[in-house]
């Protein structure tokens, strides 16, 4: 553009490249968006911050198919996140806490789940596994792979997704399970309707003192029996303390192991944050990218410093989780140079 006017018209392609028009000096232009030179390490970084291929085309100058390319072709070339902890990682605690978090990608009519789980003691991320859907078959692989890496799991911390416990115990026979209490309370409200039968109030508080602290066993048991007494007459009320009653090796599941803890509230925080970048993105194109950008954002959280962790983990602040969770002496390669 030679007159810096905004009167401006698209006309045709020459050579790959858009012809434009002024309509104030009459002359022609065009914008090569090839010439600008970015690190593609920057724009990897950038997509996986939660910034899409047109607006990275748009803020660089750069063709749409140029950004895709350069950020593919990235992805392709790092690591597998459970190779890493494979060859770098030997101080995890054995707790690990493991749900799953549903994605768009093109071609499936439902979204899909990615499992992952993390490390309670280092905050650290040693495994992960995009699969069509979260049944039994996926859970055996994930945790198999997590066996495969060297992973030393003592407990894991899920919700009530029964195929999560029983890959465990198939893979890892020896550990402990402890469902989130958070979880299992969120499911009894559910079932109670407390919004549009505000009736059951008082009986819902009841289970949520049950839950308040890590009882001993007698304690829970002889609390849960007053509660029993309490609304015997009402069967909804039996049919939750029954229910309580039958899980709870696995709501008790803490008492197997120091430090067990009975929230998965670390890898909800985890999850809101993956959810806040997957918003921008919108979906992925192919199953293939879906799970090279999985691979890459962890592997970028597993080498970003901790800034706000909080109580017990304040320790973990400015430290990556690789840090904390890699062998002494042994020096991690930076994955986004």
């Amino acid at each position: 553009m030679y007159c810096h006017t905004i009167k401006v018209q698209k006309r045709g392609v020459r050579r790959g490249k858009v012809k434009y028009y002024c309509c104030s000096c009459h002359r022609w232009f065009q914008v090569n968006r090839g010439e600008r030179k970015v690190k593609p390490g920057k724009l990897v970084l950038e997509h996986l911050d939660g910034v899409s291929f047109r607006s990275l085309a748009d803020r660089y100058q750069l063709s749409l198919g140029n950004v895709y390319n350069k950020v593919t072709n990235y992805l392709k070339g790092l690591p597998h996140c459970a190779d890493i902890t494979r060859q770098y990682c030997t101080k995890y605690g054995g707790i690990l806490e493991v749900d799953g978090k549903y994605l768009k990608v093109k071609g499936y009519e439902r979204k899909i789940p990615v499992v992952y789980g993390i490390d309670y003691q280092t905050h650290d991320i040693p495994s992960y596994l995009l699969s069509e859907a979260e049944n039994y078959q996926t859970l055996v692989k994930f945790f198999g792979s997590l066996k495969l890496s060297g992973y030393p799991l003592q407990a894991v911390i899920c919700d009530e997704n029964s195929n999560i416990w029983e890959a465990c115990r198939y893979v890892y026979p020896q550990a402990a399970v402890q469902l989130c209490q958070n979880h299992y309370k969120e499911n009894i409200r559910r079932l109670l309707d407390l919004s549009h039968n505000p009736q059951h109030l008082g009986f819902m508080k009841q289970v949520e003192e049950l839950f308040a602290f890590k009882r001993a066993p007698g304690d829970f048991v002889n609390k849960g029996k007053q509660i029993l007494n309490r609304y015997q007459e009402n069967e909804v009320y039996l049919t939750v303390m029954a229910a309580i009653h039958r899980n709870q090796h696995l709501l008790l599941g803490w008492q197997n192991g120091h430090h067990i803890p009975t929230t998965t509230n670390l890898i909800e925080c985890f999850n809101s944050h993956l959810q806040g970048r997957l918003k921008t993105i919108k979906g992925f194109e192919t199953f293939k990218h879906a799970n090279l950008w999985l691979n890459g954002y962890f592997l970028r959280r597993r080498q970003k410093k901790f800034t706000s962790c909080q109580g017990k983990f304040r320790k973990l602040n400015g430290f990556t989780s690789l840090q904390k969770s890699k062998k002494p002496d042994s020096d991690i390669p930076s994955f986004f140079d």
